[in-house]
């Protein structure tokens, strides 16, 4: 009885832990820009884009509008103005994104347009 209270309570302490640790970290979308386009958050963190414009954006992971796995893991649909969309990232890597309806098609490698990249690092304490 008393390992199962100990184990039990470890894994409270581990889960709060966790939780304390994990941010929410945001980006704006005005102007047809990501701001900042770049970030670098850990396992765990929460990125937050915020519509801060008069226009409709969207957040879909992809290198540009042609990449086979455009949509995955991302997908967040049309965002309103004064609207957002949040994803929490549960594995390290590098992560690229668009706006669908601002990127660049005349542009394959995607260079042109609304672009961003998030770097998710494993959480060093």
């Amino acid at each position: 009885m008393a390992y199962r209270a100990l184990v039990s309570l470890l894994v409270v302490t581990v889960l709060s832990v966790s939780v304390v640790l994990a941010e929410t970290v945001t980006i704006s979308m005005k102007d047809r820009v990501f701001i900042p386009e770049k970030i670098t958050v850990k396992v765990g963190d929460t990125v937050r884009w915020v519509n801060d414009d008069t226009e409709l954006h969207q957040v879909i992971s992809g290198r540009s509008p042609y990449d086979p796995d455009l949509g995955s893991p991302m997908m967040s649909g049309v965002i309103m103005w004064n609207a957002s969309y949040a994803f929490t990232f549960t594995m390290p890597g590098s992560y690229r994104y668009l706006c669908f309806i601002h990127s660049s098609p005349n542009n394959p490698s995607g260079a042109n347009g609304m672009v961003g990249e998030i770097v998710v690092q494993e959480y060093q304490p």
